[in-house]
């Protein structure tokens, strides 16, 4: 079944635009040409997305999304703004009324694309397949995983206790039935056989000693003989029943020894593959780490934080994935303390041959040097705030900006005796944005 997205937009062609790249997606489009006819719209349907203009007639954009979201049947609805408007200011206002996030007003598909994934409207496939050839690029090995040594251990533990009880019931068992055979043979030949008087010879009787007590003798002597042969044969038998015993134990003794030894191998080996993968990647997120520095810096009239910079991160976030890296990447931006000359529309840079010490200004206060490091593209911003979700929990960014507090170089001690150029030179190379990489499993 097609998912639905609803277009609000005054604009005709700015719908015609958006609705081909949806339809890219396999999705159902909607459109309304004011927030007022969109409302009307919601209150028969339910569309699974909504791209809402800003700036409409009538009711705006930023409006329609507050009525939309105090709505508790449309609340669920992620509602994505566009706009040619920029700022953090107005982002975080979207933001704070519901938006999901704030997407320029000339959108490339590649960014919709990304949104859709991260909405869960449309699957991330064609992602996968890509994040599968990054993974070959970098090494194949560096983000498999390999069994759990503790787990192992313990199957092993489980599987020697239950062969050595396995080997002590047989013994116990053939014990018994040994016993059991040697008391039934006993019996039987101890048991007296009912004799035949015409069976028995003739036997002359003896002076002095009566016929009757004559048969009894004899009969105890066989007895007695019976009872030697018996003693004799069961004491073989016990013999017999302790040495094999003795030679079975011994057998599963070895047998356990020698599955201990090799489970030790196993888990020295098991041991040094975690320690050869672990290192093989860390080496790979240090590559990354220093890949994404190189370059930090950005001129006086830049964002910290622009599309370029949103294309390094975009970059780092994949090859981190590729990896399974679980973890907080922070992003530092820092401000240079340029000499600069006053003009109509503000500070500029100074003139290159510009003494320093009659620059109009040289760097800023640091309340407003920070704010300035921090100021961030509308991609950036979108990005950044959904890359937890995109994750799924396991990438974490923190931007912070230090402002002018922390130079790269120091700045000369006086400005006398120093050129603008010369002063602004240092400036540019401690105007920088700085990527660092903590692991959860350090």
């Amino acid at each position: 079944m097609h998912k639905t997205a609803l277009i609000v937009d005054d604009s005709r062609t700015a719908r015609v635009v958006l609705q081909r790249v949806l339809e890219t997606h396999e999705l159902a489009v909607d459109t309304a040409e004011s927030a007022e006819e969109a409302l009307l719209y919601l209150g028969d349907h339910r569309p699974d997305v909504i791209f809402m203009d800003h700036q409409m007639p009538g009711m705006d954009g930023l409006e329609a999304v507050s009525t939309i979201k105090s709505n508790p049947a449309t609340a669920s609805i992620p509602i994505m703004m566009y706009t040619a408007q920029k700022g953090e200011v107005y982002v975080g206002q979207a933001r704070a009324l519901g938006a999901a996030g704030v997407l320029p007003k000339q959108v490339e598909p590649v960014e919709i694309s990304r949104v859709l994934e991260s909405l869960r409207i449309v699957s991330n496939d064609g992602e996968q397949r890509a994040g599968a050839g990054d993974t070959e690029a970098m090494d194949a090995g560096a983000s498999g995983s390999y069994p759990d040594p503790e787990s192992f251990d313990k199957n092993l533990r489980i599987l020697l206790q239950e062969l050595f009880d396995q080997q002590r019931s047989i013994l116990r068992r053939d014990l018994h039935d040994s016993r059991e055979v040697i008391a039934a043979r006993v019996a039987d030949e101890i048991r007296p056989a009912e004799i035949d008087a015409g069976d028995l010879p003739e036997v002359a009787p003896k002076r002095g000693l009566p016929l009757p007590l004559h048969w009894l003798a004899t009969a105890l002597a066989v007895i007695a003989m019976a009872f030697a042969g018996l003693y004799w044969q069961s004491e073989k038998g016990l013999q017999a029943s302790r040495i094999e015993n003795a030679t079975l134990l011994q057998a599963a003794t070895e047998q356990q020894a020698k599955q201990t030894q090799e489970a030790l191998q196993v888990q020295h080996q098991l041991d040094d593959y975690r320690q050869a993968a672990d290192s093989t990647r860390a080496v790979a997120v240090s590559a990354i780490e220093w890949v994404a520095n190189q370059s930090s810096h950005y001129s006086f009239d830049e964002l910290p934080m622009d599309d370029f910079r949103l294309s390094v991160i975009t970059e780092l976030f994949s090859r981190l994935m590729a990896l399974d890296y679980r973890g907080l990447v922070r992003i530092e931006s820092h401000a240079g303390d340029f000499c600069m000359t006053a003009g109509p529309e503000g500070y500029t840079l100074a003139a290159d041959d510009l003494a320093a010490q009659r620059c109009d200004r040289i760097g800023f206060e640091p309340v407003e040097a920070q704010e300035l490091s921090l100021r961030q593209s509308v991609g950036f911003a979108n990005f950044i705030g959904l890359a937890d979700e995109r994750s799924g929990g396991k990438i974490r960014f923190e931007v912070v900006s230090l402002g002018n507090s922390k130079p790269l170089l120091d700045y000369p001690a006086t400005a006398a005796g120093e050129t603008a150029s010369t002063w602004n030179e240092i400036a540019a190379s401690n105007q920088r944005v700085e990527i660092s990489l903590h692991s959860d499993e350090q």
